[in-house]
């Protein structure tokens, strides 16, 4: 088969009708950018050959664009020399259309149009089968080429792909099963077994004999089960008769009963008894705590006047000691405040005499110095402001001084500094006058003496400040407060007779509260302990408890033996007890049959294991054919390489220089090269048999390098080129590439086709 055309509209992302016209014989390469609708044109061929029109569901809705719409797709295929054409509408208005293009009429319609076109391209029903070995999916070929198995669960799904090779290379193997013989009796074993067993094996056929066999041993069981509990219910019942009875005579004897009732009249009449005595305890015990609440009061009210007398004289000497400690605050407190030694004048005090001192320095810093030495032969001569001078001497100038040498020279000194030396003059003079002041304010002749003062002022206030903290100790709100507190007490007015009155009242009310303990006393020894009574009480109630439930124990041993009788008289009316034995036989046939079977079951079983461990000495004449194909392409690709088959034609693993690696752990870009090359060899496989189907691969080699693509190029180059055997069609393989990656596939010959616009009205 060689697809000429594929054309859609309003199919995936095609809105609008597009078209491939242009397919031809060996590679055809359609290339182009993301999302321009490679792989729709992939699920386009898919629709055609594959999928029925009458599809619904999550199918059809992927068919429709976003725009909306009913997918329409068609496509044009030339298979032994004749040229067809199959149309699809899908959703609404679905329907198929098989044209015969070469003899130019409608060959069939709808669902004789699937079926005519999957005897065509040699499909089974609606498996995919050789289309679904050699069409690749997008992303599909990194996966290995498993047939019959979804490559995203890992899960067996049928498709026809393992049948469609198992045909082609039953062709070429002859014998490849074990022979005819062989192949029989594994049929007539399977056949055998599909009788007693599931597919699986692992259970019974429904409804096959084994199964049969074992429901009529199960229903044989259950009623001898129902016959056995039947018989034995018949026997527990008669049991339950004589037993109730026999209880029912020993609780309802005589001379039980009066026993039971003379002792239960004898335990009420004691307890009446000592509930009376226990009443009298009480109200005597009512009393005693009446007493001697009185006399509590009593002591109480003895124990207040008592406080009040004391308080009374504690708040007068408190009120003296306040009304003492309050006159000497006052007269510090004037002391203090006719005192002008205050912190303040002194600290102004400080500050004056600094700057006195300050000024003082600054004129002996600015002072000339005249030193002189007088000779005796001029001595008396040498006066300095007016004073003679003798022998050596030393005068200091702040501003200026005469000498004068009589009958020689008057000589005037004048510091550098004179006017610095007025001005710190002047200053001293200011602090000289202010120090007088605040001398005369203190009342004191100097400075230190004002000092003096003042720390004799700071010890009266720290004297004043412990009187008013003692104060405040003794009467913190003042000795008004006390004396307040002292008039309130004093004016409450005693109890008559005062504190002996109320001494009295206490030993009198005392002396009564002790007659009435004696009399507590006296009752408390008559009566039982709480617990005693308690378990008295116990006793009554547990006695009362007995004949009350003896009473109902016999009625319902009345009922349980009216009962009994009942069921015994109307239990068992089909006489199952009575078909014990005869079941009993039945079951031991039924199962005697089920372990026959169950034996040919696993002999069969055994037959089978046996038959296919045979099978496995020739499996690999399977996948010979594979291999004899493939093995040139890995040649060309890996150099000296092997590939290893599993059951069911998926990869094992690649051999190379002796080494094996697991199909799983090679790198994504191998297994997408093995992938191709497998699919490849299926695509030749199927050709040889007749069974000519185009390889389709959507986006493949993603991971391949520049090297090994180039030469998978030149390996599929020489496929489409080659026959693949003599009877099929004179050409080679039609192989169809999409890919996005236009540079990479440049080294692949072939024909380019284009995408162009469909008018499917024409």
């Amino acid at each position: 088969m060689k697809i000429d055309a594929l054309r859609v509209a309003a199919f995936r992302r095609f809105a609008d009708p597009a078209a491939i016209e242009d397919f031809a014989d060996g590679v055809n390469v359609l290339t182009g950018p993301n999302e321009m609708g490679k792989s729709t044109f992939f699920h386009a061929l898919e629709a055609a050959f594959v999928v029925r029109h009458k599809v619904s569901g999550t199918v059809l809705d992927a068919m429709r664009p976003f725009a909306g719409g009913e997918p329409l797709v068609e496509a044009d295929f030339s298979l032994n020399g004749n040229r067809w054409r199959i149309r699809k509408q899908f959703g609404r208005g679905s329907a198929a259309i098989l044209t015969d293009l070469t003899a130019g009429r409608v060959a069939a319609r709808n669902a004789e149009a699937e079926d005519q076109l999957g005897r065509l391209i040699g499909r089974a029903g609606d498996l995919q089968g050789p289309i679904g070995l050699v069409w690749v999916k997008q992303q599909r070929t990194l996966h290995a080429p498993d047939p019959d198995v979804d490559y995203v669960s890992g899960k067996e799904k049928p498709r026809g792909e393992r049948n469609a090779l198992q045909d082609a290379i039953g062709r070429e193997v002859e014998t490849a099963a074990g022979g005819e013989a062989l192949e029989r009796v594994r049929q007539l074993t399977e056949a055998a077994l599909d009788l007693y067993l599931t597919p699986t094996r692992n259970a019974a056929k429904k409804n096959g004999p084994l199964d049969s066999a074992r429901r009529k041993r199960d229903e044989t069981r259950a009623a001898l089960d129902l016959a056995e509990r039947a018989a034995a219910a018949a026997e527990q019942r008669l049991q339950a008769i004589a037993a109730a009875s026999a209880e029912f005579a020993a609780l309802s004897a005589p001379e039980l009963a009066a026993r039971r009732q003379h002792d239960l009249a004898q335990l009420e009449a004691e307890l009446a008894s000592e509930v009376q005595r226990r009443a009298e305890f009480d109200v005597a015990r009512e009393a005693l705590k009446a007493r001697l609440s009185e006399a509590e009061s009593a002591r109480q009210s003895l124990a207040a006047e008592r406080a009040r007398a004391e308080r009374l004289s504690n708040l007068d000497q408190q009120r003296s000691l306040a009304l003492d400690l309050e006159a000497q605050i006052a007269a510090l407190a004037a002391s203090l405040n006719s005192d002008g030694a205050t912190p303040a004048r002194l600290q102004q005090l400080s500050r004056a005499a600094h700057a006195r001192d300050v000024a003082d320095a600054g004129l002996q810093g600015e002072a000339a110095r005249i030193e002189v030495r007088v000779e005796p032969a001029g001595a008396g001569l040498v006066r300095i402001d007016g004073h003679v001078i003798a022998g050596q001497a030393r005068h200091d100038v702040p501003e200026s001084a005469d000498i004068v040498i009589d009958g020689i020279a008057a000589i005037r000194v004048t510091a550098a500094g004179a006017e610095r030396t007025a001005a710190a003059r002047q200053s001293r003079d200011a602090a000289g006058l202010e120090i007088a002041e605040i001398l005369v304010a203190i009342g004191a002749a100097a400075i230190g003496e004002a000092r003096d003062r003042a720390e004799a002022r700071s010890r009266k206030a720290e004297e004043l400040d412990r009187m008013r903290a003692k104060l405040s100790g003794v009467a913190p709100q003042g000795s008004a407060a006390i004396a307040k507190e002292f008039d309130r007490l004093l004016a409450s007015i005693p109890p008559e007779g005062g504190v002996a009155a109320l001494e009295d009242n206490v030993n009198s009310r005392a002396a009564a509260a002790h007659v009435m303990r004696e009399r507590v006393d006296g009752l408390m020894s008559t009566i039982l302990s709480d617990e005693a009574f308690r378990a008295r009480s116990a006793k009554l109630d547990a006695a009362r408890n007995a004949e009350a439930s003896t009473a109902r124990e016999l009625a319902r041993l009345t009922m349980r033996i009216e009962n009994l009788k009942s069921e015994q008289a109307g239990a068992d009316e089909d006489g199952r007890a009575g078909q014990v034995a005869a079941l009993s036989g039945e079951y031991e046939r039924h199962d005697g049959e089920v372990k026959r079977l169950e034996a040919e079951g696993k002999a069969l079983l055994m037959l089978a294991r046996t038959l296919e461990a045979i099978e496995a000495k020739a499996r690999d004449a399977f996948f010979e054919p594979v291999t004899r194909r493939v093995q040139p392409y890995l040649n060309e690709v890996f150099g000296s390489a092997g590939l290893g088959f599993k059951d069911a034609f998926a990869i094992d693993g690649l051999t190379r220089d002796g080494q094996r690696q697991d199909f799983a752990v090679l790198s994504d870009g191998t297994r997408e090269q093995l992938s191709v090359l497998v699919r490849l060899g299926f695509a030749e496989l199927l050709a040889a048999r007749g069974v000519s189907v185009p390889l389709v691969l959507d986006d493949p080699l993603v991971y391949s390098d520049d090297e090994r693509l180039g030469k998978i190029c030149r390996v599929l180059q020489a496929a489409s080129l080659r026959s693949p055997a003599a009877g099929s069609e004179p050409r080679g393989l039609q192989i169809i590439v999409l890919t996005c990656r236009a540079t990479a596939f440049q080294t692949l010959s072939g024909r380019r086709v284009s995408v162009t616009a469909w008018r499917p009205d024409v």
